[in-house]
């Protein structure tokens, strides 16, 4: 069963606790010093990001396979840190993204472009008025260099939380792509 580290942020002390996961699982997922920092930081940010603008949230951290399937490679583990608010939502996503952009005093707004950019794999949705989903993957040094190309423009990927606060999920997913044909299995 996979290993899902669950943490509800509604205080200051749960950023740590999302930080500490996202270091568990990067050593779950062996990935060197440098990739269990990025992992580290964007599970800092973003965390800080529940508490500052959506009064909090749940950040989940566990070990993913890579999104982006390729026949030449093997699949190297990479951790995934998902954030889920009912926040106010952000209503330019583009412009929350860049450098500089902020609706807090006092901060940088460097925060989710910076999550965007060390991750390998970086997804936001946010609907106004109803709150905002972030998943950023982390994988080993050369994972960022892999470019898949065109033909494996097709991505998947799952959120796996683990019933009533438990430590493990029962539940899995894998996804297999032979040419034109995906064939994707949920447990």
């Amino acid at each position: 069963m996979p290993r899902v580290w669950d943490v509800p942020v509604h205080d200051s002390t749960r950023v740590r606790d999302a930080r500490v996961a996202a270091e568990h699982a990067a050593a779950a997922a062996g990935l060197d010093e440098q990739r269990t920092s990025a992992a580290a930081l964007v599970a800092t940010e973003l965390a800080t990001n529940l508490l500052k603008h959506a009064a909090g949230g749940r950040v989940v951290v566990d070990v993913v396979a890579p999104p982006v399937l390729t026949a030449d490679r093997e699949p190297r583990p990479r951790v995934q840190v998902t954030t889920v608010d009912h926040g106010p939502g952000i209503a330019d996503v583009s412009a929350a993204l860049r450098d500089g952009f902020t609706t807090t005093a006092g901060s940088l707004g460097a925060g989710l472009g910076t999550c965007a950019r060390v991750a390998d794999d970086f997804d936001l949705h946010s609907a106004p008025g109803r709150g905002t989903v972030v998943v950023a993957r982390i994988g080993v040094s050369e994972a960022r260099a892999a470019d898949p190309g065109p033909a494996a423009r097709l991505r998947a990927g799952a959120v796996n939380v683990p019933f009533g606060g438990a430590e493990y999920s029962g539940d899995a997913w894998a996804w297999v792509r032979d040419g034109d044909l995906v064939t994707l299995m949920l447990a």
